[in-house]
C-alpha cells in the first residue's frame, strides 16, 4: 500500500512587481528509509521561503526551502536550505532533517542523512534559473 493519497501543495515565495534577484526551478525528490516519499517542484524567489505538504495515510511531510545564488566548484551555483519534517494534526511541526546543497545549474546533487531514530532521507535536487518575471 503506502500509496500517497494526499494534496501536494506548492507554495510560491512572494512574487510582486519589479522584484530584482533570481528565480529558481527546482525539481526535488525526497525518499525516507529507500521509499519514495514525495517529488515536489517549487519555483522560488531567491531568498524567499516556499514550502509544501503531503499527506500520507499515516502522516503528514513538510518540505521548506530557501533558495540563493552562490558559488560551486568552477562555477556559479545555487545554495538550497531545506526543513524537512512531519506535521501533526493539531499543525505542529517536528523537524527531522535541515540539510543544506549546493548545486550546479542543472546538475543533480544529493544528500543521504540518518535521523536520531535511525531513519535514512535522502533528497535529490536539480535547480535552474528562471527569467525574473513569472506569468501566471
Amino acid at each position: 500500500m503506502g500509496k500517497i493519497v494526499g494534496l501536494i501543495l506548492i507554495l510560491i515565495g512572494a512574487v510582486t512587481h519589479g522584484m530584482s534577484g533570481s528565480i529558481y526551478d527546482v525539481k526535488a525528490e525526497l525518499s525516507m528509509n529507500g521509499k519514495k516519499v514525495s517529488s515536489p517542484r517549487f519555483i522560488v524567489n531567491e531568498g524567499v521561503k516556499a514550502s509544501m505538504t503531503q499527506a500520507a495515510r499515516d502522516r503528514t511531510t513538510f518540505i521548506e526551502i530557501v533558495a540563493t545564488e552562490s558559488m560551486a566548484p568552477g562555477s556559479p551555483g545555487i545554495l538550497m536550505d531545506f526543513v524537512i519534517g512531519f506535521e501533526a494534526k493539531d499543525g505542529s511541526r517536528t523537524i527531522i532533517s535541515q540539510p543544506k546543497i549546493l548545486a550546479s545549474e542543472n546538475q543533480q546533487a544529493m544528500i543521504t542523512v540518518k535521523d536520531d531514530k535511525g531513519e535514512e532521507i535522502a533528497l535529490s535536487v536539480v535547480a535552474q534559473r528562471r527569467a525574473n518575471s513569472v506569468t501566471f
